[in-house]
């Protein structure tokens, strides 16, 4: 018996060093196979060119949605997208006027009931968390409630963790449906 239990483990053993070498060898092709001819390279910088001409002149280097935007248009996942989203969030300081303007914009996206459907806008996405960031972080009541609520749908949605119908979504929707009344 204790041959076959040390098989086993052996076996065991072994095949969860292959699944680990699998993915090395994996990672190690993918950045061997990844860098090809310098021609390819200088692609991704002209497209970045190119999406950088795309924001309005009026918007100011510094200003949050050039900083979004610029979030957007990279290449990284929505995750690491979010994370960068984040470091704005602990520098930017809202005017009472924008957080008024934010609060409006997020009511009025999530009573268009379209506010989930675009989860890989990236752009629309980022600034909707941003906005409902800031409208929780400097409000009461049911207006805080509200976007918090909004805040966590989106987060969760966008990132992956929750799917649009999932139940705490429907639960999160249930409580601003409860609250909207009365901030309108």
């Amino acid at each position: 018996m204790s041959k076959n239990r040390l098989f086993c483990t052996a076996l065991v053993l072994c095949m969860g060093l292959a699944a680990c070498g699998k993915e090395e060898t994996t990672t190690n092709e993918e950045e061997v196979t990844e860098p090809a001819p310098v021609e390819e390279a200088a692609e991704p910088a002209s497209e970045d060119t190119a999406t950088e001409e795309t924001i309005p002149e009026d918007v100011e280097p510094d200003n949050w949605a050039r900083r979004i935007h610029e979030i957007s248009s990279n290449e990284e996942e929505a995750t690491d997208k979010f994370y960068e989203l984040e470091e704005i969030l602990l520098e930017f300081e809202p005017s009472a006027e924008e957080v008024e303007q934010f609060k409006s914009d997020i009511i009025e996206d999530y009573k268009s009931g379209t506010y989930l459907d675009e989860l890989d806008n990236h752009d629309r996405m980022l600034t909707n968390i941003f906005k409902s960031h800031f409208v929780e972080k400097n409000s009461e009541g049911a207006v805080k409630a509200f976007a918090f609520d909004y805040y966590q749908n989106l987060k969760y949605a966008y990132r992956g963790i929750d799917a649009p119908d999932s139940e705490a979504v429907k639960s999160n929707e249930e409580q601003m449906n409860e609250v909207l009344p009365e901030i309108e």
